[in-house]
């Protein structure tokens, strides 16, 4: 049993496909109790052939386009109910195309509450509807994609995501949390090639954390890329430059009173110094006489 964490950040995850007559399995109850799940199983018929996340940050928020190129594996028609799950979407911003055409979409939106218990052969996510809407809140989106026989096409889910941490202050507290959840995803028949681009703007132009390794491409550009799924959702936390910093402490409303916290021993400090000085300059007259 693997266990792992809902994350807040940066993030859209294609999740698996069920059966359609065990669609009920993967909804959430309209009116769920804490503990209530969403429930995903293996899917045997749909491979990914290639995932191309594109995430470009945009002040106190993320532009993220995900597109998926998917292939039915079979010699039959399949028509499959997806779900997609992500933190803090803007829902007036979505859109989700299937084979170049605007699918209809299903969006709710729950409360989340506590770790994701992880299970081999099923996948359950613990949520709450009816949450506390400053709460870190979790929102699924639902549509159908029909496949003809060996079929292969693009799908693309595109959003606007707004950063966790404190993306907009002005001062040195200033950071921003990009998450996204990659892990189940390995619920697919196959899963072949991932490619993330990450554009950063320039109020939080460096990467200061990442549990995976970017490669940087060019001025405030990175990439990562993988032939494999990691065995981690993703989580980013960008940050100012060195320079940007030093004036963001001058900023920070809490410098006059840590300066003033501090000025007693600055005082002491100086006094030992100047009566150092004082002392040397004693001694190397009496030498000098």
């Amino acid at each position: 049993m693997k266990r792992l964490r809902f994350f807040v950040v940066l993030t859209l995850l294609l999740i698996l496909v069920l059966p359609k007559q065990a669609y009920a399995n993967m909804a959430a109850p309209e009116k769920a109790d804490i503990g209530s799940s969403i429930t995903f199983s293996q899917n045997e018929e749909i491979a990914v052939r290639s995932e191309v996340l594109d995430i470009v940050v945009d002040g106190a928020y993320a532009d993220i386009t995900a597109t998926y190129c998917l292939q039915n594996v079979t010699q039959k028609a399949v028509s499959t109910e997806t779900m997609f799950l992500s933190p803090n979407m803007q829902q007036s911003d979505l859109q989700v195309m299937v084979d170049g055409k605007e699918a209809k979409v299903t969006v709710n939106s729950f409360a989340l509450q506590y770790d994701t218990q992880i299970e081999t052969e099923d996948w359950r996510y613990a949520v709450l509807t009816d949450g506390d809407p400053g709460q870190q809140r979790v929102d699924s989106v639902t549509f159908t994609m029909d496949f003809a026989p060996k079929e292969a096409y693009d799908v693309v889910i595109s959003y606007r995501y707004r950063l966790g941490g404190y993306p907009e202050y002005d001062f040195n507290v200033k950071q921003g949390i990009i998450e996204y959840y990659l892990t189940p995803a390995a619920m697919w028949k196959d899963f072949e090639d991932l490619t993330i681009n990450l554009l950063l703007d320039e109020e939080m132009p460096v990467i200061s954390e990442s549990n995976l390794e970017f490669t940087k491409i060019d001025t405030r550009k990175y990439q990562y890329r993988s032939d494999t799924l990691p065995g981690e959702n993703l989580r980013i936390v960008i940050d100012e430059n060195w320079f940007q910093n030093i004036f963001s402490t001058l900023r920070s409303p809490y410098l006059s009173l840590t300066l003033m916290a501090f000025f007693p021993f600055f005082l002491i400090l100086l006094v030992l110094v100047i009566v150092l000085i004082w002392w040397k300059r004693r001694k190397k007259r009496k030498h000098s006489s």
